[in-house]
């Protein structure tokens, strides 16, 4: 005589469906914030290499000189997080003309964003607000910098800039608590540090 196969009774199934709800309902955030913060330390890790291939870049332009005999620099220009703003970014490019501060756009599309015959885009990241993380600037900073093509150095914009100015520091951010700050020293070199150690795995500022 077969016995007849026992399956789970539709009691069993809801109490089951109801456990794994309350189990995904508890995981869901810490999960979401562990992508958040993923995301947060690969967009920063992009800034500071995108800050250095930009410093080698100057340093391979030594020798080429503009028309007006000045040396040709990297620039690079920031367009912060604003409210209700899409996106944050920044382009890094080149000008030949004597006054090369914030000439590319970096919200553009990739034919509008330097425009001017002077200007040659090397490289643009645009980041959507819509991954939540977003770049910023101090108020009282300038919102651009140049790699000196002779030496690599950093030089703040504008030319009334203080000249002994320390650093051009760039955020990027989750939140008030989730940041990293990436600070371009006047030697050219970019550093990473977490206020109050809030980014686990870095260096505390």
């Amino acid at each position: 005589m077969m016995k007849a196969e026992r399956g789970f009774t539709l009691v069993e199934l809801m109490i089951t469906i109801a456990v794994l709800a309350v189990l995904l309902t508890l995981a869901a955030p810490s999960f979401y914030d562990f992508i958040l913060l993923q995301r947060l330390k690969g967009i920063n890790a992009q800034l500071v290499t995108d800050m250095q291939f930009a410093r080698s870049e100057a340093m391979g332009l030594a020798e080429r000189r503009a028309d007006n005999g000045a040396s040709v620099d990297v620039q690079v220009v920031f367009r912060p997080a604003a409210s209700g703003a899409a996106m944050s970014c920044y382009s890094i490019y080149t000008d030949n003309s004597a006054d090369p501060a914030f000439k590319c756009d970096c919200t553009q599309a990739p034919e509008l964003r330097c425009t001017q015959a002077s200007t040659r885009e090397i490289r643009t990241v645009q980041i959507p607000g819509s991954l939540g993380v977003q770049l910023s600037l101090p108020n009282t900073q300038a919102r651009g910098f140049a790699f000196v093509s002779t030496t690599g150095a950093m030089r703040i914009w504008p030319s009334d800039f203080p000249a002994n100015s320390p650093n051009f520091l760039v955020a990027t951010s989750i939140d008030s608590n989730r940041k990293l700050n990436t600070w371009i020293g006047l030697s050219g070199r970019p550093s990473v540090c977490s206020p109050e150690g809030g980014v686990s795995g870095s260096v505390p500022c």
